[in-house]
């Protein structure tokens, strides 16, 4: 497939730079013309053996853009191991602050008798 989110393209100019607006004006038309995607095929894929990787025709590449349970099962692994400490350390801190109240009532319950 192709790339999903694509740019456009752009120079680096200081604002108010009495170029700017000629470089955007010639970047567009170079753009709406084509030249741009041409030159970046011409660049990136004709050059240097750019574009000619290994076509693999076997059935485990197409096997590996599906995305199964087997694929992304350790996520889940993970998800459920945090709950479970999360769990275990809200049960923790309940028993702490219960055990403190209730030896904070013990000593007032003493102090006012």
């Amino acid at each position: 497939g192709g790339m999903l989110d694509t740019k456009g393209y752009g120079i680096a100019a200081p604002p108010n730079s009495p170029y700017r607006t000629a470089i955007n004006g010639v970047i567009l038309k170079l753009q709406e013309e084509g030249k741009l995607h041409i030159l970046k095929t011409k660049w990136w894929k004709e050059k240097r053996g750019g574009g000619s990787c290994r076509v693999e025709t076997s059935k485990s590449s197409s096997a590996a853009n599906e995305l199964g349970l087997a694929n992304v099962g350790g996520v889940f692994v993970v998800l459920m191991g945090g709950m479970g400490v999360a769990c275990v350390i809200a049960v923790c801190e309940f028993v702490w602050k219960s055990r403190k109240v209730a030896v904070e009532e013990r000593l007032s319950a003493i102090l006012h008798e």
